[in-house]
């Protein structure tokens, strides 16, 4: 059985690599953009990719960028949501949209920053709302920019001796 998981994570390991920088955006891009569960989470990826020979600083950057972007795809899904209403109840709806001019900034970039908080819940509402996307979107990438690199950078100095370790256990990848 270990080596089944040993064989199928060599390959994933291979696979990522062959990705480069490219594959830093991919990460981040479709880890955000998916509904509620990542299908290539960036907290995964991202210190598998740094802990290669590319720059831990540029891979958590462009995978920083992706995931603000594919996150930005949620706010169309609530943007869209947002036409099925009839006008009396868009005006209740920008009610928020005043009250959220004074924290939103805020919210968005903490909900982008830290890796616990599932970003979908706050950009469908968004888009719902009709919020600022120009301003939201910058901050969200600023956020997932740090989060990303921070990722990176401890992918970059743990996981070759997370492998040594394993190594001297017999589990070689």
């Amino acid at each position: 059985m270990l080596d089944l998981i040993t064989a199928n994570f060599d390959w994933l390991l291979t696979f990522i690599k062959s990705l480069g920088y490219i594959g830093a955006f991919l990460a981040g891009f479709l880890g955000s953009s998916s509904l509620f569960i990542s299908i290539f989470p960036s907290f995964i990826v991202i210190p598998i990719l740094a802990a290669t020979s590319l720059s831990p600083i540029i891979v958590g950057i462009l995978a920083g960028i992706g995931a603000g972007l594919g996150q930005y795809l949620h706010y169309y899904i609530g943007s869209g949501g947002r036409h099925l209403l009839s006008e009396k109840k868009k005006k209740s709806m920008d009610i928020w949209n005043k009250r959220l001019n004074k924290y939103g900034i805020l919210l968005v970039f903490l909900f982008a920053v830290t890796p616990a908080t599932p970003d979908d819940l706050l950009w469908i509402p968004l888009g719902f709302i009709g919020y600022p996307k120009l301003k939201a979107l910058i901050v969200a990438i600023f956020g997932k920019v740090i989060l990303n690199v921070v990722y990176a950078l401890i992918g970059a100095n743990s996981i070759p001796m997370i492998f040594e370790i394993l190594a001297q256990y017999g589990i070689v990848f």
